[in-house]
């Protein structure tokens, strides 16, 4: 338990440094964009014009991070299906793996009953089609 307390404090400590130093190195880009702008306008309009470029970045950050983001939700979306299968499968696979080797003449009746169920009944074939398919 140390040990994981210890990591997570040296995580939070490097993440910290690091919002430390970009935050830093913007106020610096900020600072020389102000002196570039200083050189064609009045400091009161070169102020201004450093701040707009500071927002724009911004903006331009969160919308790359809404794209990020938004990408990464369909991803998660198309692989979710997959991942309820595969859970399903280890909870109930091995249950159902032991009952047909304990009881394999149930298994083969049960299997044989909804096979002539399924093929005598249009209606049911249907509705599991419908199921299958969504």
């Amino acid at each position: 338990m140390s040990g994981l307390l210890s990591r997570g404090i040296v995580v939070v400590a490097v993440l910290l440094a690091c919002v430390i130093g970009l935050t830093a190195a913007f106020g610096l880009l900020v600072a020389a964009d102000y002196f570039a702008f200083a050189t064609m306008l009045s400091p009161p309009f070169a102020a201004l014009a450093a701040a707009g470029t500071a927002l724009a970045f911004c903006f331009v950050a969160v919308i790359v991070g809404k794209l990020i983001l938004s990408a990464m939700k369909k991803r998660a979306r198309k692989e979710l299906p997959r991942r309820i299968a595969a859970i399903i499968g280890e909870v109930f696979g091995t249950d159902l793996g032991e009952f047909t080797e304990r009881h394999p003449g149930r298994t083969i009746a049960a299997a044989l009953a909804a096979g002539f169920v399924l093929g005598f009944s249009s209606r049911l074939r249907k509705l599991l089609t419908f199921f299958l398919r969504r």
